[in-house]
């Protein structure tokens, strides 16, 4: 018997005994359970012997009641013992036919009997074994289906308890911490990263005039309000002071434009919380440098920061003034290109002082641009600096003087005294630091639109009112720009895409969905591993391969985000192909390519070509138009809309 039916059978005569114990009617009940098989066999046996003797005349006939019992032997007690028994059937009824062949065959021949027996018994062993080998088979179904149910049952019990973790974790933890987290890949490390403290003013008043759920209900709306932009930013929330917030960018997941994220997050911050309704205003203080970061704590464990650049970040969040970022001197070398500040001093002059001083040295500069370059002009302007506390402003100008005057002892006396005051006029003295730091303002963030040496002025002014028809919200755009430091690109690219179709003469319609597609068709790069983005050398025929997929991931995020318009699709996965068809995705060419491709993929050519890159300088831009014009030759761009593209800024020179 198979171990299936062995244990069905152990299973029924352990069970029936055990329900059937009691009187002695029960007893006997007991003892028929245990012994259910050779009951069954004496019982069938008993059954065949009589019928066998009161039907002598049919007896052939009677050969297929044998089936009975055998299939339900098969059924019951498996195919093994089901197939012994016909076999023991058959053997008896081989010696009743041998010694009485009459009761088989009406001539009484003992060959022809042995025959029918053995064609009998033939097809009595094959339905035995086949019953068996059916019943067996579904008993080991039913068992791997029970064991299945019962894994299932387990499965779903560990996703379920999975889930409730994940849930747990995600709410006291930043997602992307708790799933490294849990697969163990967080590690204490020492590396750059940003840090950023933001902190309320009044806040401690306005909470001991106000009761608890009002207070808490205004601060987590605030902090409604700012999570989804460090989130976007790819900020981690390190934790919660009160009404301050800590928060790292480049860890846990390293990017190398992490201070770029850092500022870029603040300011926006900045700049929702000045639309807001609320009774109090933000400082926020940001600090790059090397610290050590892992998860701290032994039973309960927090992702975290430690080090010299923390304690900086703080200090400076404490001196912050309210709705300004200020960030140290690693953070603003980092940032330089893309923001303008203002860099702090220290001044014991009033407001009234420096307003004075202020309109003094811009009388001189003036004066100065006029008359041009002299000795004396340019001491009287070092000094004005000088007496702003804006010392490397005066140094620079006595040097200036001093080149033209080598010999005036006046001049050398000023610049002797600006290089000795220099770190006390322009670096801060925070609590607990022993030295001095340089401390800058965030004023605000480079347009690139607006600068001279990217776009005609008049060009800039005439479409500059075009940008308020951009319906994508402007941090999205900004955080996947600062991945690879192109701040200000998507806009240029929209409001050039869109000057041009203009000077094509196409449609308003046409020109507003050329806007949107040049705007948006960078979005896909934050699928792009960003030391790929950042990479000064040439690329591998792999990692070409990877970037080029990030067009189908710009027309993925426009779906996501619920734009659904398939000519939008199209300029976008398309502004990469080539008037050759050497381009990607698909290697259209000429005017397969859709006009709005062609129109915003030269448009992204030229601003990259003018934008500041980290392994190369800004190009200039009548070299930049030439360039264009050589790749249309080549073959890179449609001539006609270079030819455009030219023109047009000829005609706003």
């Amino acid at each position: 018997m198979s171990e299936p039916q062995s244990r069905s059978s152990r299973t029924l005569s352990a069970e029936l005994p055990t329900v059937l114990a009691g009187t002695w009617p029960d007893r006997l009940r007991n003892a028929f359970a245990r012994h259910l098989e050779p009951f069954f066999v004496i019982l069938i046996g008993l059954l065949v012997m009589a019928v066998f003797y009161l039907f002598p005349h049919n007896r052939t006939a009677f050969l297929n009641f044998f089936y009975l019992p055998v299939l339900a032997a098969a059924y019951f007690l498996g195919k093994r013992k089901a197939t012994l028994g016909a076999t023991l059937s058959i053997l008896v009824m081989v010696l009743i036919a041998y010694y009485y062949p009459d009761s088989f065959t009406v001539e009484g021949n003992r060959i022809s009997a042995l025959l029918l027996i053995s064609f009998w018994g033939g097809f009595l062993i094959l339905s035995s074994a086949a019953v068996g080998s059916l019943q067996e088979r579904l008993v080991r179904g039913f068992e791997e289906t029970r064991q299945l149910l019962e894994e299932l049952k387990r499965s779903r019990v560990a996703e379920e308890m999975k889930e409730k973790v994940e849930k747990a974790l995600y709410a006291t933890m930043d997602p992307v911490v708790a799933k490294l987290a849990t697969e163990g890949k967080l590690r204490f490390e020492k590396r750059e990263i940003s840090i950023m403290f933001t902190d309320l003013t009044n806040f401690t008043t306005y909470s001991d005039r106000n009761r608890p759920d009002v207070v808490l209900d205004e601060l987590n709306a605030f902090l409604g309000q700012i999570e989804p932009i460090i989130e976007v930013f790819r900020g981690h929330i390190d934790k919660y002071m009160g009404d301050g917030v800590m928060v790292e960018f480049g860890a846990p997941v390293d990017y190398d434009r992490h201070a770029l994220l850092a500022v870029l997050a603040g300011w926006k911050m900045q700049e929702k919380v000045k639309k807001l309704s609320l009774p109090w205003r933000l400082r926020i203080g940001i600090a790059t440098g090397s610290t050590i970061i892992g998860m701290l704590g032994v039973r309960r464990q927090a992702y975290s920061a430690l080090g010299d650049r923390v304690n900086v970040a703080k200090r400076l969040e404490e001196i912050c003034q309210p709705d300004k970022v200020y960030i140290d001197e690693p953070t603003y070398r980092a940032v330089e290109p893309f923001v303008t500040v203002t860099k702090l001093r220290n001044t014991g002059l009033g407001r009234q002082g420096d307003a004075e001083l202020v309109e003094r040295l811009n009388e001189l500069e003036e004066q100065l641009a006029r008359q041009g370059e002299t000795p004396q002009l340019l001491y009287e302007v070092g000094k004005a600096n000088f007496q702003l506390h804006d010392a490397t402003a005066a140094i620079r100008h006595f040097e200036r003087a001093l080149a033209l005057q080598p010999d005036a002892t006046d001049i050398k006396v000023a610049y002797a005294d600006a290089l000795m005051k220099r770190d006390e006029y322009e670096k801060i003295q925070l609590k607990g630091k022993l030295s001095r730091v340089t401390v800058y303002e965030i004023s605000g963030l480079r347009d690139r639109w607006g600068d001279p040496a990217v776009i005609p002025p008049r060009l800039a002014k005439r479409y500059l009112p075009v940008e308020k028809e951009l319906e994508v919200p402007e941090e999205l755009v900004l955080a996947v720009e600062a991945l690879d430091g192109a701040i200000g690109h998507g806009r240029c690219v929209a409001l050039l895409s869109y000057a041009l179709a203009d000077h094509l003469g196409l449609s308003e319609d046409s020109r507003k969905l050329i806007l949107q597609a040049g705007y948006v068709q960078d979005l896909g790069k934050e699928a792009v591993p960003h030391h790929i983005l950042n990479r000064a050398g040439s690329l591998t025929e792999q990692e070409s391969k990877l970037l080029e997929k990030y067009v189908q991931e710009s027309v993925a995020s426009l779906k996501r985000l619920g734009y659904v318009d398939s000519r939008l699709h199209e300029i976008v996965l398309h502004h990469h192909e080539m008037w050759s068809g050497k381009g990607y995705p698909d290697r259209l060419a000429g005017e397969e390519i859709p006009l709005g491709a062609r129109i915003t993929g030269l448009a992204e050519a030229y601003s990259a070509l003018t934008a500041w890159r980290p392994y190369r300088d800004a190009w200039d831009q009548r070299v930049a138009l030439s360039e264009l014009r050589k790749g249309a030759e080549q073959g890179r761009y449609d001539p006609r809309v270079a030819d455009a593209l030219i023109e047009m800024f000829k005609s706003y020179a």
